[in-house]
């Protein structure tokens, strides 16, 4: 029986993120079949001092819309996690070699056009199963607009350790499948937090066994939600603060990560499409109605069996969030990584204004790669 529809059929449950953990009957054995793909930027932390943080981001965004758009194409719905430098994404075997295929050319294109390799890979669920790892999903409404997958389990991060210890380089079939990023957009200018003077905070946070997830997540969202505010009070992105970008060479990026080279056709479109932009988002109900949604359909807070979450607030919050984690770190409930900066960043996902679009949200100067470093450490 083919469980291609897996992902999809499951029940979405309407309850508050912080109480997600403590009900393990919600949760669902990803298929044996299914398979974990895991991409990310070799060296990231040195390539994001390097200044090209903007780089990393559309690279590990392009690997989530390349696969988003072949699922899509096939009527499949697929979980993903972005990471910043790098995404997991869970797919069937019926779209795998497909995604594979177009990861590698989006692999190639980052080597050729950046210098930099982005590293592709695949295991299957089961082999993760059988060296002992879990992995249950649920999917979850977080907001009115936006249903996220929860994971308890270990076998995402066994999977990419596992993939980096590989270290190859993949050789798909010769299927003559291409690379479409279409609807990757990259059009937002760095954003300041909601509050003047106030700081975003980019976490990393691992439970140090398995069997302490629920107890640990449950607790340090509740810690969170005390501290910071729900999941909409801390959000980093308000509709205030947008604006759009107005550098050339942000915007030849994103053609050239889109089309393999640089098409000054392309350019100039993507130059007229934010000129549009400004006046539609304005002016019209169906812009202004997808400006209202941007928020709501922003991923600031992953949770692939750790959390990732990219929060703002002031620095007294995070002092007091930092104390917590201090102390349950000290008990041996967890470990977990920061970064604070100015301006979080954006990299977007738009099929069409008023249809599906998702955002991709990190901590500017590389907020999730410093974190990951950080919490190595």
């Amino acid at each position: 029986m083919s469980t291609v529809t897996f992902y999809k059929d499951l029940l979405i449950q309407h309850i508050p993120i912080q109480e997600v953990f403590e009900d393990h009957t919600i949760f669902n054995k990803v298929p044996e079949e299914w398979n974990i793909i895991v991409t990310d930027v070799e060296n990231s932390t040195k390539v994001v001092k390097a200044g090209n943080h903007q780089l990393v981001n559309l690279a590990a965004t392009g690997t989530i819309v390349a696969c988003l758009n072949i699922a899509r194409e096939n009527n499949v719905m697929i979980p993903f996690f972005f990471g910043g430098d790098g995404a997991t994404i869970l797919v069937p075997d019926e779209i795998l070699e497909e995604c594979l295929h177009a990861l590698v050319l989006h692999q190639e294109n980052c080597k050729t056009n950046f210098d930099f390799f982005l590293r592709v890979d695949s295991c299957k669920v089961d082999d993760m199963y059988q060296k002992g790892a879990t992995l249950s999903i649920s999917k979850v409404k977080l907001n009115d607009l936006h249903i996220i997958p929860v994971i308890l389990g270990d076998a995402l991060q066994m999977a990419e350790d596992y993939i980096k210890s590989l270290n190859r380089k993949i050789q798909p079939d010769a299927i003559p499948y291409n690379l479409n990023l279409k609807g990757m957009e990259c059009k937002w200018d760095k954003i300041d937090p909601p509050v003047s003077h106030n700081e975003i905070l980019t976490l990393i946070i691992i439970a140090q066994t398995v069997d302490l997830q629920s107890a640990v997540y449950s607790e340090v969202l509740t810690r969170m939600e005390l501290i910071y505010g729900d999941v909409k009070k801390r959000h980093p992105i308000t509709l205030e603060k947008l604006k759009m970008i107005n550098s050339l060479s942000q915007l030849k990026n994103e053609v050239i990560v889109k089309f393999s080279k640089l098409k000054w056709k392309e350019v100039l479109s993507s130059v007229s499409r934010s000129l549009m932009a400004r006046w539609y988002l304005k002016n019209n109900d169906k812009g202004r109605n997808y400006l209202k949604e941007l928020p709501q359909l922003t991923e600031s807070l992953m949770l692939d069996g750790t959390i990732n979450t990219v929060i703002s607030g002031t620095a007294r919050q995070r002092e007091l969030l930092l104390t917590e984690l201090d102390s349950m770190k000290e008990k041996g409930m967890l470990r977990y990584g920061y970064f604070t900066s100015k301006t979080s960043v954006l990299s977007c996902y738009v099929t069409a204004m008023d249809n599906y679009h998702i955002h991709f949200l990190d901590g500017d100067q590389g907020g999730y790669t410093q974190a990951a470093q950080i919490l190595k450490r």
